[in-house]
């Protein structure tokens, strides 16, 4: 996975921003480490949450071409979506962390003992039953089981019930559990934190485009946040040679206003 990142050691350094464009890699761990043109190490810490991360990188495995990822990225993200909520309505209702990871222990190999978990936890949060997708779930055991490689169409119509599914619990979780999922997300920006080498200067990103939990709105459909998701890349891309230019202009105006 890749972020867009800059130097935030040159913004102290300097008072202002260097506007050097840093394309930086990440993994499971959404931490970014990068290093500037200046030799500036730092790591870049995404606020996103696993579920986000993973939208977004089957976002970009549909656009690529890849279905067959993309369908089984957007089936695992569901499944991390899943687990989100059920940190949060545990948040809600003060259970005790370490007994929520023991318990969680005890179901994190089995999608259908987590999605079981949920399924009551709804139930208990708001009071009406979750309905399961049936069609969510018969496709995505056709692709991951079956290996069927999905055309785009399908992709995009399985990962728009997926997107519908997301959205429509974020906004009833919002509107219940609004603090419990700020202290999730500041908890997991916590944990990342204590594995970045000490000393190490650190920034936070708020992360994924396609869905963020940082924004005060996202998108209601999959192919509207498609679209604003396509049209963000085509900007950030189409910027970065502008980027550079105007990072080696500062550069060598800082040198002469040094000089004098």
């Amino acid at each position: 996975m890749k972020i867009f990142a800059t130097c935030m050691e040159c913004m102290k350094e300097m008072g202002h921003p260097s506007f050097e464009p840093i394309i930086a890699d990440y993994y499971d761990e959404p931490v970014a480490y990068i290093e500037c043109s200046k030799g500036h190490k730092s790591a870049f810490m995404l606020q996103s949450q696993k579920f986000e991360v993973l939208m977004e990188s089957a976002v970009n495995a549909l656009l690529e071409g890849y279905t067959l990822e993309a369908a089984s990225t957007f089936s695992a993200a569901f499944e991390r979506f899943i687990e989100f909520a059920v940190t949060v309505i545990c948040s809600k209702n003060k259970i005790e962390k370490r007994q929520l990871e023991l318990t969680f222990k005890q179901v994190s190999r089995q999608s259908e003992r987590q999605l079981g978990a949920f399924l009551f936890l709804h139930l208990l949060e708001f009071d009406e039953a979750y309905k399961i997708n049936e069609k969510i779930v018969t496709f995505r055991n056709k692709v991951v089981h079956k290996g069927y490689i999905p055309t785009p169409n399908e992709v995009e119509g399985f990962a728009a019930k997926i997107y519908s599914e997301i959205y429509d619990l974020t906004q009833k979780l919002k509107l219940r559990c609004k603090d419990d999922i700020m202290s999730v997300t500041m908890d997991s920006l916590s944990k990342r934190s204590q594995k970045i080498p000490d000393g190490m200067p650190r920034a936070t990103s708020t992360g994924a485009m396609f869905f963020s939990l940082s924004q005060e709105e996202q998108k209601a459909s999959f192919h509207e946040a498609l679209s604003s998701y396509k049209e963000a890349q085509k900007v950030i891309l189409s910027a970065v040679p502008y980027l550079k230019v105007l990072s080696k202009t500062i550069g060598v105006f800082t040198k002469v206003k040094n000089a004098f």
